[in-house]
């Protein structure tokens, strides 16, 4: 079990590799629904989705609540039990560098959740 992750994209792929990226798209689906959010990510009908694509369709829709819809950006970090001081420790730099940081720490708290179950 791996949990020091580099990046967003070393997650990503090493729940492709582990075959887990499923899970974990699915548990982000499940808190993008519990906390009332568009989930950003189509579901192919056949095989993985690419991780490119989905990285650039989750920091998208985090920029755009950063920016447009700061409420829901809470509703979907509490939905996902980030830790408050997690996503308040993002150092500020422009919007689209915090949301690729949010992202990472998203995608980190929903991988606990399916090893947790997994376990």
């Amino acid at each position: 079990m791996k949990t020091n992750f580099t990046d967003a994209p070393d997650l990503l792929e090493y729940a492709r590799n582990s075959g887990r990226l499923l899970p974990l798209l699915s548990q982000l689906k499940k808190d993008y629904e519990r906390a009332n959010v568009p989930f950003p990510i189509q579901q192919k009908q056949t095989g993985d989705p690419n991780t490119g694509e989905i990285l650039q369709s989750l920091r998208e829709s985090l920029y755009l609540l950063l920016m447009e819809r700061f409420d829901q950006y809470l509703n979907l970090m509490y939905a996902a039990d980030v830790p408050e001081r997690e996503f308040r420790a993002v150092e500020v730099t422009d919007a689209v560098e915090v949301a690729s940081q949010v992202t990472f720490i998203l995608l980190k708290r929903e991988w606990k959740k399916i090893e947790f179950r997994n376990r």
